[in-house]
């Protein structure tokens, strides 16, 4: 930890830390407020788009569009395109997604917790 110094800071706290960090990867990849309840849904099944948006009802369309591009792009999620009228896309976890199943049940069971510590 650094000490105060009149000297001018260069890496104040408010900075991100760069890509390279352990921790700083991690939420990048599944840090969203979303990117673990996709992954949670996409663990039990292929799911399309509508199904996703319906099981999360509080994301909005341009969100949950968002969020499933990160995960993709991080290549936690494959999507599969379709040629059919109408277009259908569907979305599943993908083996190297399935690597994060122990981080969600960890984060369910703390939400759990957190959940029973706060009742009256």
């Amino acid at each position: 930890m650094e000490t105060p110094s009149s000297s001018p800071t260069v890496n104040p706290p408010e900075t991100p830390q760069p890509p390279g960090y352990p921790l700083t990867a991690a939420l990048n990849a599944i840090g969203g407020k979303w990117s673990m309840i996709c992954l949670y849904w996409l663990d039990s099944g292929t799911r399309r788009f509508n199904e996703l948006q319906r099981l999360m009802p509080e994301i909005s369309h341009k969100v949950l569009t968002e969020t499933l591009r990160n995960l993709e792009q991080e290549g936690l999620v494959s999507r599969t395109d379709f040629s059919e009228v109408p277009l259908r896309v569907e979305y599943k976890i993908s083996p190297y997604g399935e690597s994060v199943r122990p981080l969600i049940e960890a984060v369910r069971t703390w939400g759990r917790a957190h959940l029973e510590r706060r009742k009256p």
